[in-house]
């Protein structure tokens, strides 16, 4: 299994959050009409609501919310290149830069204790220096675990086993 290319997606968002991100959206447009054409959902002599900049600031803090609910993260790895892109989309427009992939020590797969007091598994790459960054996380150990072995069989590194705290083991892949 040799890849040239690795993707690491976060995948869709569920339906409860992208009709909520559609209602912020929505609220936005309307607030932004009101701001610069003047319109009002309730219409009463001698207000108008053209150029209120409380109405803008509102329309931007929906738009915002709307942000939040529908945004993807990615990363990219291109191994052929030796790069790799973070990249956050919401619907087709995506923003994000290529850099250069530092050396890769190892992949580890650790539980880490959430401050509700459940836990998060997530898959990091460790970089020469003991510095690393997470590129999955998820409240499931078997799908974690599955994205760890399959990013350390693609990079050509080893696993780490950190889901039992205090009781690290290398996996044989």
């Amino acid at each position: 299994m040799d890849r040239k290319n690795i993707i690491i997606s976060e995948g869709f968002r569920p339906l409860w959050q992208t009709l909520v991100a559609a209602a912020f959206y929505t609220l936005a447009v309307i607030l932004l009409a009101m701001f610069f054409f003047g319109f009002e959902i309730f219409p009463d002599k001698g207000m108008d609501n053209s150029w209120n900049f409380k109405v803008f600031y509102i329309a931007v803090a929906c738009a915002a919310q709307g942000i939040l609910f529908s945004s993807v993260k990615s990363i990219f790895f291109d191994l052929k290149n030796k790069k790799y892109k973070e990249e956050y989309r919401v619907g087709p427009f995506g923003v994000g830069k290529w850099k250069a992939l530092p050396t890769i020590e190892y992949v580890s797969v650790f539980r880490q204790l959430k401050a509700n007091g459940s836990y998060t598994y997530e898959v990091n790459l460790w970089l020469k220096g003991n510095k690393s960054f997470t590129i999955y996380e998820t409240g499931d150990m078997a799908t974690t675990f599955a994205m760890g072995e399959s990013t350390a069989r693609s990079l050509k590194v080893d696993l780490l086993d950190a889901t039992v705290p205090n009781d690290f083991k290398w996996v044989d892949l």
